[in-house]
């Protein structure tokens, strides 16, 4: 799950299709700016209001939101527009932070 039913999808989905869309049409910084804060708002809105914690929210947007630009940048810069980085920083991650939270 960690690896495919999330970290690929996601990735697909962000820097893959959106990513490269917005990139293509804003340049780089404005559209994997965007990129990630749909990236990070899908992460961080679902639990804030869930808890009604707006600082728990802010976290687990900025956060996520974070990776997902530095993401999209190794990507693009550094990957010639492949997905592969990404998908799998992104399921390590999820690995992880499963592992941490079975803890």
């Amino acid at each position: 799950m960690a690896i495919i039913k999330t970290g690929l999808s996601e990735e697909i989905f962000f820097r893959g299709f959106l990513g490269k869309r917005l990139i293509n049409k804003f340049g780089f910084v404005i559209g994997n700016t965007i990129q990630a804060i749909l990236f990070g708002l899908l992460h961080g809105l679902p639990f804030g209001l869930a808890t009604n914690n707006v600082l728990l929210m802010i976290l687990l947007t900025l956060l996520p939101g974070t990776i997902g630009w530095i993401q999209g940048w190794i990507n693009e810069e550094y990957s010639s527009g492949s997905i592969i980085p990404s998908w799998i920083t992104h399921s390590t991650m999820n690995i992880l932070s499963s592992l941490s939270a079975a803890i």
